[in-house]
């Protein structure tokens, strides 16, 4: 994305005449690299100030985000001095990636004071500062500072701009010299080496609007109309990213989309990838969670199995305290051992027992009938535990898969909801207070009837409650899947609605790269939630199975 100097100024002029007399209503942070300011003039809109390295920009959003409960120290900063401040002007400074939002404000005695944001737009360097008569009053982004450190950012010290090297401007009077003195092959490498303006992208859309000629003056003369060229944004998408461009770059191909604004192009790209940051960031976090529960089950899992090992020669320990009874009258107070004859249906063996020289041959009988009991009782319960984190294993593999397909906010409170009531994790006050709507399901219209798809364990739970009992409903045969209920309304569904929904259930399920898929699907008076914590699980009778290619079928999707 070239945040570079020219996109910049552009970018700043477009914010100049949008925001000049706009005014301060909230300041909110919803990420320690995200100041939002929400502004107003005729209509309410958000100022984002974004200095993550991938997200870094000024622009403007319509969208709301999630803000934590606690206001971290720079946003309570920015409260106190902007809150009700008047934007008066938005503009480069020092002719660097840095834009600066000039504020008049108030102070505690009435006084119009003057204040300035310079957010430096500097891939992993950029920062926010609120700057009040030359003075950092605060900072985004606090940096360490070496005692040799050329440039001071510590509260109370003098703003100075960054360092820009040996590199010059293309608005430089030097900048024609420069140019002419160019003698290598490579337009774009001279350009980027020599000159701060341009992102190597835009180097190269220089380089390739000279169309192999290598001469330094119309090289020169090229750039500088690249700078004047009116505004057409656009983005362009090779088929991997879209990225924004503030006119169209001939050398990239891809698909490409105008928009009215710079901003609007470039919130339209940021946008998207930070929804897909989000939806990531949130996704590690709970799959971080559920691998670390996966982790503790399969733990016990192995303990379980050990007892069980252990245990499994408990029928042997039985049979000695069983011959020691039946052949009671050979034995002596005081052997430490006796071969004994087990007639079995093969014939007989000859079975040397182990016994306590201190005990009586009864005493010996009981101590291996003891053992007997305790490794019979070990084995019955270590198996039945077992099966349970068999079954809360299959159950966390259910939850995975959903997450694994998870696409919005709303698939993730849902996971959340899961994971409170299974105790991984703590429900927060504020998720207690606010009550999310339901979130919905995926609906297809089928050649008249509507078919609900469950996303998730939460919602097929749900989903299995409002469906009726004359209800079809779908789930892919030994494997985790969405469910799927056919709505008849007392209709019967013709072949091709049971097939396409079949194909449209193996799609949404761990099996949809497959082939040949098994969906069974039966009446929702078959469908039985089986008790218990876990969301979604059921069982069913009177079924039939349809074996079918998983497909989206989008066409029905409403």
């Amino acid at each position: 994305m070239p945040q570079d100097l020219i996109t910049l100024k552009k970018v700043a002029s477009e914010l100049n005449s949008t925001l000049i007399g706009a005014k301060v209503n909230k300041i909110l942070q919803p990420s320690a690299f995200e100041i939002d300011l929400a502004l107003y003039q005729k209509k309410v809109f958000r100022l984002v100030i974004n200095t993550n390295a991938k997200l870094s920009r000024v622009s403007i959003s319509f969208s709301e985000k999630e803000n934590p409960l606690t206001a971290p120290n720079f946003c309570m900063l920015l409260r106190k001095h902007l809150t009700g401040a008047e934007v008066t002007g938005v503009s480069i400074a020092n002719d660097d990636r840095i834009i600066k939002i000039s504020f008049s404000n108030l102070n505690d005695f009435k006084e119009s004071v003057s204040l300035d944001l310079f957010a430096e737009i500097m891939g992993k360097y950029s920062n926010l500062f609120l700057v009040k008569n030359g003075k950092i009053l605060g900072s985004l982004r606090s940096l360490p500072q070496g005692l040799d450190s050329k440039r001071l950012t510590l509260v109370g010290t003098a703003y100075t701009f960054p360092d820009k090297g040996d590199k010059i401007s293309i608005l430089s009077p030097l900048a024609k010299e420069k140019f002419l003195s160019f003698n290598g092959t490579s337009i774009s490498k001279f350009i980027t080496a020599n000159f701060y303006d341009f992102a190597p992208v835009t180097a190269s859309e220089i380089e390739y609007r000279l169309g192999g000629n290598l001469d330094g003056l119309t090289a020169y003369k090229t750039a500088l109309s690249l700078i004047d060229e009116p505004s057409a944004p656009v983005t362009i998408n090779d088929g991997n990213r879209a990225d924004f461009y503030f006119t169209d770059y001939k050398s990239l191909s891809g698909e490409r989309t105008f928009f009215p604004s710079i901003i609007s192009a470039m919130e339209s790209v940021y946008s998207s990838s930070e929804k897909s940051s989000e939806i990531n960031a949130k996704k590690s976090a709970l799959l971080s969670v559920l691998n670390g529960q996966v982790k503790k089950l399969k733990k016990r899992a192995e303990t379980l199995s050990e007892r069980i090992s252990s245990s499994l020669d408990a029928s042997e320990i039985k049979l000695y305290g069983e011959l020691i009874t039946q052949y009671i009258y050979l034995i002596k107070k005081g052997q430490k051992s006796v071969t004994l004859t087990n007639y079995t249906e093969n014939g007989e063996e000859q079975v040397t027992v182990l016994l306590d020289e201190t005990l009586t041959p009864q005493q010996n009988a009981q101590k291996y009938f003891k053992a007997y009991r305790k490794k019979k009782s070990t084995y019955d319960n270590s198996i039945a535990m077992l099966e349970e984190v068999k079954s809360e294993l299959n159950y966390l593999s259910s939850i995975a898969f959903s997450l694994e397909n998870a696409e919005t906010p709303a698939d993730f409170n849902d996971a959340r909801e899961e994971f409170i009531k299974l105790g991984l994790i703590k429900e927060t006050q504020s998720k207690r207070k606010k009550q999310d709507r339901p979130s919905p399901f995926i609906e297809y219209l089928v050649d008249g009837f509507s078919v609900l798809v469950g996303k998730n364990n939460v919602q097929n739970d749900r989903l299995l409650s409002l469906a009726e009992r004359g209800d079809l409903w779908f789930h892919v045969k030994s494997y985790h899947s969405s469910h799927l209920i056919i709505k008849t309304d007392g209709k019967t569904p013709t072949e091709n609605v049971i097939k396409t929904c079949a194909e449209i259930c193996a799609y949404h399920s761990e099996v949809k790269g497959g082939d040949k898929v098994e969906v069974d699907y039966t009446y929702k008076k078959f469908v039985k939630k089986q008790g218990g914590k876990n969301l979604g699980a059921v069982y069913y009778t009177d079924q039939k199975t349809i074996v079918v290619t998983p497909n989206k079928n989008d066409i029905y999707k409403k």
